[in-house]
This record gives C-alpha cells, sequence and structure tokens, in this order.
C-alpha cells in the first residue's frame, strides 16, 4: 500500500513542488526492504533517534536543537509522527529547521497495526496534522489507502464479508509561512 497511493501522491503533489536545496530527512533510519531516501537527493542529511544505515546524525528533535543544524528548503518526515512521545514538540521543532518558504512531505499512520520503533504511540488525522503544523500552509493532505482520498470517512474494505477500516495514512504536502 504504502508504495503506491503515497507514491502517487508524491508524484503528483511533492516532486512538481518541493524546494530545491538543503533537505532534511527526519527518520532516516534505512530498515530492511526499505529505500534509503536521501538518495534523491543532492544536498541530505538524514536524522534519527537510532544509530545505523541512512543515518548522518543521531538527534532527538523533541529536544532542544543543536546550534550547527541550520535551516533547510525541504523536509521529509515519513512514518515518524506515530513514534514520537510529544509530537507537538518535534513538530515545533521541524518549523523551526524550515527556510521560510521551505516545504515538507509528511505521512503517518490513522488506521493501522500497532509497530515498534522504538515504540508506537499516536494515529493522526489530516486535521491532527494541520494542528501541529501551525507554520504550515498545505497545498495537499488527504488519506492514503488503497487509493487517495480526499473527503470524511476512511475507507473499508471487505474480507470474507465483513467491512474493515483499511490501512489508511495521512499524507501531506506544505509550505511554511
Amino acid at each position: 500500500m504504502q508504495d503506491s497511493s503515497i507514491s502517487k501522491f508524491e508524484r503528483a503533489h511533492v516532486l512538481p513542488g518541493y524546494s530545491p536545496g538543503r533537505v532534511l530527512i527526519v527518520g532516516s533510519r534505512v530498515y530492511p526492504g526499505r529505500e534509503d531516501r536521501r538518495v534523491g537527493w543532492r544536498d541530505a542529511l538524514g536524522v534519527d533517534m537510532l544509530a545505523g544505515p541512512g543515518v548522518d546524525r543521531v538527534l532527538d528533535l523533541e529536544e532542544l536543537l543543536p546550534d550547527d543544524l541550520g535551516v533547510f528548503n525541504h523536509v521529509e518526515c515519513l512514518s515518524v509522527l506515530e513514534h514520537s512521545r510529544h509530537p507537538w514538540l518535534l513538530a515545533a521543532n521541524i518549523e523551526r529547521l524550515m527556510a521560510p518558504g521551505a516545504t515538507i512531505f509528511i505521512a503517518v499512520p490513522l488506521c493501522w497495526r500497532l509497530h515498534a520503533y522504538p515504540a508506537d504511540y499516536w494515529r493522526m488525522s489530516p486535521a491532527a496534522v494541520r494542528s501541529l503544523f501551525p507554520a504550515v500552509t498545505w497545498d495537499a493532505l488527504m488519506l492514503a489507502g488503497e487509493r487517495l482520498h480526499d473527503g470524511p470517512g476512511i475507507p473499508s474494505v471487505t474480507v470474507e464479508g465483513h467491512p474493515y477500516m483499511a490501512r489508511t495514512e495521512t499524507v501531506g504536502f506544505g509550505r511554511k509561512l
């Protein structure tokens, strides 16, 4: 699912509109079967709470920011917000790291199983993402499941005649005011 609807969202909204320049990949650790998101960018910095492949700096972005990070023209925060104990602190620091006019690409589960790293705390609707990033104007903020869904309600799937909420993520692309 993630490779289909989130990739479609990225092709439609992120790639045509991102701000070129320095890129910050939040949650950059590369796990088996995942791609290194830094590779697609000329000047990318990968940060994560845990050391490992794909991580240039080990940082907890809920904490006070180091003075030497600078600002970024584009930020990616994919499948990270649900693992933050205090996502409002993480979001505020991401906004601080964004240059004026910088773009951001977000993906966070709304309906999905619990999973580790090191823990899983939150699920977020488009309204939750909007409230976490008050300095961002969203060009696109919608649900991605079996398809992209720009409206109320969570898409469902039918398994053996019974309806279930389908795996759904909130995806967004926006710009810092």
